[in-house]
């Protein structure tokens, strides 16, 4: 699958996410928070690695 086919089926999916953690006011829940923090801070440091290897 290519990235931007990638992309065009994600962001659906991140907007589904925020609509329903909206909903039912998670957004002020601090597990809630850190969860989304510590998936931020996984997937920030997965896509260096990955970059970092293709620009060598």
């Amino acid at each position: 699958m290519t990235p931007r086919r990638t992309l065009y089926l994600a962001l659906p999916l991140v907007a589904l996410v925020v609509l329903v953690l909206t909903y039912f006011r998670l957004f002020s829940s601090p597990i809630v928070i850190a969860i989304l923090v510590v998936l931020y801070v996984a997937v920030s440091l997965r896509n260096r690695r990955k970059f970092a290897k293709q620009g060598k």
